[in-house]
């Protein structure tokens, strides 16, 4: 009975965990969308301005609780930091300063690095079979990334972002997990979306000095900026992440880390269909290579 208890919460995990990949899938069509008609600081302000007010507005309404005192903050506030914050300046950097494919190659890798973290600082096992299938998956993201087409240059300064970006995305995925049974998923989530909130209003009130408050409220005035951002924060940003943590909670790692993979599929895919974006037989072999890593890697011990 009590494996049977197990193997259910395991498998709602698993589909939870999966949702929230199949969301952020989305999310940088949402974006795309949203920094055609304003700045990419604005909008990552209005996101986690807006983030932030949901978890206040759920936590005064009693639906989500957060209770701090005498628990560890040094790891609750360094996930945090991790990401959204350290992630996402370090990931758009090294995008700019690199190729959309190669920045896609070195993104990709994010699974490895997670499931190798989780190894040295969880003790958790990596059998080499469930490796081997974390690599096929991988393998798909590469393949995809190779075949998009991009201009620019890849300098050092991008490949050390994007290092940065993969180093704090596989620390976030462990912090969450090794802080599971000291802070809810609802508390993990309400760290993430403060510190969200400071960093990236910080910046762009710094950035656009005094034309934030004229450009936060013109944004704010436009259906293809608001949508954006209500999708981004409602769904991308507090539903999605609470799901990941949630999942994070009663994951291995190595499980959790793989199902990242999804999202290109599910980015590529809503391209093609919402953006008319191409769609090549290599596309194929990439996603097929991710989904049957993905499967395998939560199939085999």
């Amino acid at each position: 009975m009590h494996n049977n208890k197990q193997t259910s919460q395991t498998q709602r995990a698993l589909l939870i965990a999966g949702t929230a990949n199949v969301i952020w899938g989305f999310s940088f069509m949402a974006t795309r969308v949203g920094i055609e008609h304003t700045s990419s600081s604005i909008l990552l302000s209005a996101r986690f301005t807006c983030s932030m007010l949901i978890m206040l507005a759920l936590i005064a309404a009693d639906i989500g609780k957060v209770n701090l005192k005498g628990k560890p903050l040094g790891r609750f506030i360094l996930m945090g930091l991790c990401e959204p914050v350290i992630y996402f300046i370090a990931e758009t950097e090294g995008i700019r300063r690199t190729t959309s494919s190669f920045s896609g190659l070195m993104i990709s890798l994010i699974p490895i690095s997670t499931a190798l973290l989780s190894v040295v600082f969880l003790h958790e096992r990596l059998s080499a079979k469930r490796f081997a299938w974390i690599l096929c998956s991988v393998t798909g993201v590469a393949i995809i990334s190779v075949n998009q087409t991009g201009e620019g240059v890849i300098s050092l300064s991008g490949i050390l972002y994007l290092l940065v970006a993969i180093v704090s995305a596989s620390f976030f995925t462990v912090l969450s997990r090794s802080i599971s049974d000291v802070f809810s998923p609802f508390e993990r989530t309400f760290i993430m979306m403060v510190m969200g909130f400071i960093a990236f209003t910080g910046s762009a009130i710094i950035s656009e000095g005094r034309d934030f408050l004229p450009s936060m409220v013109s944004a704010m005035q436009d259906k293809y900026v608001i949508l954006p951002v209500l999708f981004l924060s409602v769904i991308c940003s507090v539903a999605a992440f609470f799901c990941f943590n949630y999942a994070a909670t009663v994951l291995e790692v190595s499980r959790i880390a793989v199902l990242a993979n999804i999202t290109p599929v599910v980015s590529v895919l809503a391209g093609t269909i919402f953006l008319k974006e191409p769609f090549t037989p290599v596309c194929i072999i990439g996603i097929i290579l991710i989904l049957t890593g993905v499967y395998m890697v939560n199939k085999v011990e």
